[in-house]
Parts: structure tokens; sequence; C-alpha cells
């Protein structure tokens, strides 16, 4: 189902699946917000029809810039505190102030957005950590350094200034996002569906911030993390749940990507299961 929701300039693409099972009165809505390279899209194959069919209300936003969101043609221009105005836009919009559910990218717009504004819970799967990317990349770049320059091949690929390059090698992007039981189909068609991502965003997620290490707000927080991740190292997780006041969750076999390829049930599940301790039903 699609809603649109209006953005200051613009409307956001807003997928929306409204619970199909027992509805969790006790359990605010879920609002996905899907990391760099996607859209809403990414939530759309599992997590959000798995949500519903047990009673949550799940919301998934393309931030403006991706997927049917408006600002396409002005990515490069927008940065996080731009993403982080369309997650509250869409979460003010809701019947309930939602659970911000953020993956990779989305999930250090998530962390952002719990420093302006109270949230009753969030849950950072594979995520950026508060400092920003740059140990990521130096981890990418000491370790991985072809999937770092994969990574990079894509981003320029539709950038103006840039050379047509050929389609993403399906090894290459198996490598950096999935495990390697995943049918190549479902990598392909992923694949297909990415974009670059805004320059301007990352360039201010490569900016150190450690003083994000300490003293961020307390609220219910689940994070998690997967054992293959080529982009965002173990430290990291465990940087960002200490950050947090918690401990993270890690689960194997499962890529980057972890919303689409092989165990995203076994982590759908995990934050079922949390959400059901957190707001436990009366």
């Amino acid at each position: 189902m699609f809603l649109g929701g209006m953005a200051m300039s613009g409307v956001l693409e807003v997928l929306h699946h409204p619970p199909t099972g027992v509805a969790r009165n006790a359990a605010p809505p879920l609002l996905f917000v899907h990391g760099a390279y996607t859209g809403a899209w990414c939530w759309d194959a599992h997590f959000l029809p798995w949500f519903a069919e047990r009673g949550f209300d799940a919301h998934a936003v393309s931030l403006r810039g991706h997927a049917g969101s408006w600002g396409r043609d002005r990515l490069d221009h927008f940065g996080i505190h731009d993403f982080v105005a369309d997650v509250a836009e869409v979460a003010a919009g809701l019947a309930a102030p939602p659970v911000i559910i953020g993956h990779s990218f989305g999930g250090f717009v998530a962390q952002t957005l719990a420093r302006q504004q109270s949230l009753p819970a969030m849950a950072l799967l594979g995520s950026v950590p508060p400092y920003g990317l740059s140990g990521s990349l130096a981890h990418m770049g000491w370790s991985t350094p072809h999937l770092l320059w994969a990574l990079g091949r894509h981003q320029f690929s539709e950038h103006p200034l840039a050379m047509r390059l050929p389609e993403p090698d399906l090894a290459l992007m198996r490598e950096l996002l999935f495990s390697n039981a995943l049918d190549s189909d479902v990598i392909r068609d992923f694949a297909a569906r990415t974009q670059p991502e805004s320059l301007r965003a990352l360039g201010e997620l490569l900016l150190p911030q450690p003083w994000r290490l300490w003293k961020e707000p307390q609220l219910p927080c689940l994070v998690v993390g997967v054992d293959n991740d080529r982009i965002i190292s173990a430290g990291d997780v465990w940087l960002t749940a200490r950050a947090w006041h918690t401990t993270p969750r890690f689960f194997a076999e499962t890529g980057h990507a972890l919303m689409i390829d092989q165990g995203w049930e076994r982590i759908a599940t995990c934050v079922a299961e949390w959400l059901d301790a957190t707001f436990p039903a009366a």
C-alpha cells in the first residue's frame, strides 16, 4: 500500500502495511528507515508484510531523492538534517509516535532524530555508528579494498560527471552485501533497484564525531549486527550498543543487506520479541 506524506518541497513515498493479524494495541506504529543506495522498497519484500501479519502497524519511508520520493534530480544537495526532517515529518503524521527501525545509514538518521526528540524506542540494524563512517571505510580499505572500490564505482555510475560504467558485478555485490546462499536472481533484482547516494550526506558521515559515543539519550534500544557484514564491523556494532546503553545481538550467515538476505526472519523475530518485551500487552 502507498501513502504520500507531504515533505517541505514535495511528496515522500511511504509504504504502509496495516495489521492483518491480531492488532498489538500495546505496540506503537513501526517506521522503517532504509540505508544508503536504496528506498522503502527494501523493507517491502519481507519485513513489512511479516510484521503486519503479526499485528504491527508497519510503515517504511523513502527519504527525499530516493525511490518514489521527490528530489531525485537534487539528491546531492540533501544532507543528513534533510533526511532526519523527512523521518520526523512522517512520524508526526502517524496515529502515535512510532518506533524507528533504521538500517545502516538509516540507523544514523534514526540516532540523530533520537537526539532531537523523544522516541518510544529505536532499533538499529547493521547501523552506521554514532561517530559516522570514517572507521567503517578505514576497515574496508584495509580488509577488502576491492569492495570499497566497487562501492565507489556504483556510487558514481549515474553521476553527471562520471563516465558510464558497466552493470554491478554479481560476485562483488554478493560479497559486499549478501551471504553465499542467497539466490543470484534476488541479488540481481536488488542491484537493479539501487541508486547513487547523496554526496553531501556521505561527506557528512565521513566527518569524525567521536563525542557521539558518550551521553546519548536513555531510551529502549535494540542493536543488531551480522557476522558477515563487510561494511559495519563488529567493533562498530559494539560501540553503537554501548553508546545507547545496551548489548548488541549478532546473527550469523547473513550479510549487510539483512532485510533481504537469508536469515532475515531470525532478525525480524528478534525485533518482534524485543518489541513485545518493551511494550507488553496489558
